[in-house]
């Protein structure tokens, strides 16, 4: 039984590997659509925050850390897009009353116009994530301003520069 356990296991990891090679290529395809067709896009970035460490994590076609999110898709409400996104990349089911608006930024970046709504949510103990090794290689809890020290994307950094200086402050209501 342990050879068909360490068969299947090593043909996961193939799959795993080949299906990396495909985001990778699908994104350098789309970095190139966007390059000659310069779209608008919308999208939505989750801060989930236990104290002053927050949830990044890292894509396996980008070599910049991010957050939980991505792309709404048609007629997807910014609430729903988060949900969506943080059940897809860490296997976090919340509800919509779960999570607060909390920043946007347009990021010019990716040869695309790109306006990025932030959600938050404040969480009493880290949670248990489920990542893929897919799409997302590594996701975890970071201090706040050992993040900033990563690299970032320019919009990921803002929010989180914006959020640091928020839950700083003596009277911030978000911790």
């Amino acid at each position: 039984m342990g050879t068909l356990t360490e068969a299947r296991e090593a043909a996961r990891q193939v799959t795993d590997a080949l299906v990396r090679v495909a985001y990778r290529g699908a994104y350098s395809l789309a970095m190139a659509y966007w390059f000659v067709r310069r779209p608008s896009a919308e999208g939505v970035l989750v801060g989930v925050w236990h104290g002053r460490r927050v949830l990044l994590l890292q894509n396996s076609y980008k070599r910049f850390f991010s957050m939980p999110g991505g792309g709404a898709h048609p007629g997807e409400s910014h609430v729903q897009t988060a949900l969506r996104e943080l059940r897809e990349e860490v296997g976090l089911t919340w509800s919509a009353s779960q999570l607060r608006p909390a920043f946007d930024v347009v990021d010019l970046g990716e040869f695309k116009r790109d306006h990025v709504f932030f959600m938050e949510r404040d969480v009493d103990a880290e949670p248990a994530l489920t990542i893929d090794r897919r799409e997302v290689v590594w996701a975890g809890f970071i201090d706040v301003d050992s993040a900033l020290q990563l690299p970032l994307t320019p919009t990921v950094r803002a929010y989180l520069t914006d959020a640091a200086r928020r839950r700083a402050s003596p009277t911030s209501q978000d911790c």
